[in-house]
Protein backbone atom coordinates (compact mmCIF):
# COMPACT_ATOMS: atom_id res chain seq x y z
CA UNK A 1 0.00 0.00 0.00
CA UNK A 2 1.70 3.22 -0.71
CA UNK A 3 2.06 5.83 1.72
CA UNK A 4 -0.35 8.73 1.63
CA UNK A 5 1.14 11.89 0.61
CA UNK A 6 2.26 14.56 3.31
CA UNK A 7 -0.98 16.92 2.53
CA UNK A 8 -3.35 13.56 4.26
CA UNK A 9 -0.54 13.56 7.10
CA UNK A 10 -1.21 17.40 7.65
CA UNK A 11 -4.94 16.96 6.99
CA UNK A 12 -5.25 15.26 10.05
CA UNK A 13 -2.99 16.08 12.57
CA UNK A 14 -5.07 19.75 12.24
CA UNK A 15 -8.36 17.42 13.18
CA UNK A 16 -6.48 16.12 15.92
CA UNK A 17 -5.44 19.59 16.74
CA UNK A 18 -8.62 21.01 16.19
CA UNK A 19 -10.17 18.14 18.73
CA UNK A 20 -8.14 18.85 21.19
CA UNK A 21 -8.77 22.78 21.07
CA UNK A 22 -12.61 22.05 21.47
CA UNK A 23 -12.09 21.28 25.26
CA UNK A 24 -9.26 23.68 26.11
CA UNK A 25 -9.80 26.35 28.39
CA UNK A 26 -10.06 28.82 25.55
CA UNK A 27 -13.29 27.44 24.26
CA UNK A 28 -14.68 26.30 27.66
CA UNK A 29 -14.07 28.96 29.94
CA UNK A 30 -15.79 27.86 33.41
CA UNK A 31 -18.68 29.82 34.86
CA UNK A 32 -18.53 32.48 31.77
CA UNK A 33 -20.97 33.58 29.04
CA UNK A 34 -19.07 36.79 28.13
CA UNK A 35 -18.53 38.09 25.52
CA UNK A 36 -21.82 37.78 24.01
CA UNK A 37 -21.78 38.47 20.19
CA UNK A 38 -25.38 38.25 18.83
CA UNK A 39 -26.82 37.49 21.41
CA UNK A 40 -24.87 33.96 21.64
CA UNK A 41 -22.22 33.48 23.93
CA UNK A 42 -18.56 33.08 23.65
CA UNK A 43 -18.03 29.12 23.65
CA UNK A 44 -21.07 28.36 21.20
CA UNK A 45 -19.27 30.83 18.56
CA UNK A 46 -16.33 28.76 19.18
CA UNK A 47 -17.98 25.51 18.82
CA UNK A 48 -19.19 26.87 15.41
CA UNK A 49 -15.84 27.70 13.73
CA UNK A 50 -14.64 24.50 14.95
CA UNK A 51 -17.55 22.65 13.25
CA UNK A 52 -16.63 25.09 10.05
CA UNK A 53 -12.75 23.99 10.70
CA UNK A 54 -13.91 20.10 10.51
CA UNK A 55 -16.26 20.74 7.81
CA UNK A 56 -13.07 22.38 5.35
CA UNK A 57 -10.84 19.71 6.84
CA UNK A 58 -13.32 17.16 5.82
CA UNK A 59 -13.39 18.48 1.86
CA UNK A 60 -9.53 19.42 1.83
CA UNK A 61 -9.03 15.44 2.90
CA UNK A 62 -11.77 14.04 0.54
CA UNK A 63 -9.77 16.21 -2.24
CA UNK A 64 -6.24 14.70 -1.12
CA UNK A 65 -7.54 11.14 -1.21
CA UNK A 66 -9.37 11.38 -4.38
CA UNK A 67 -6.33 13.25 -6.44
CA UNK A 68 -4.47 10.25 -4.30
CA UNK A 69 -6.38 7.60 -5.99
CA UNK A 70 -6.41 8.95 -9.10
CA UNK A 71 -2.77 8.38 -9.37
CA UNK A 72 -2.56 5.19 -8.80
Amino acid sequence: MPTPPKAWRTCCLLAVLLAALTFTPIVLVPDEIEPILLGMPRTLWFGMLISFGFFLLTLWGAFILSRHNESD
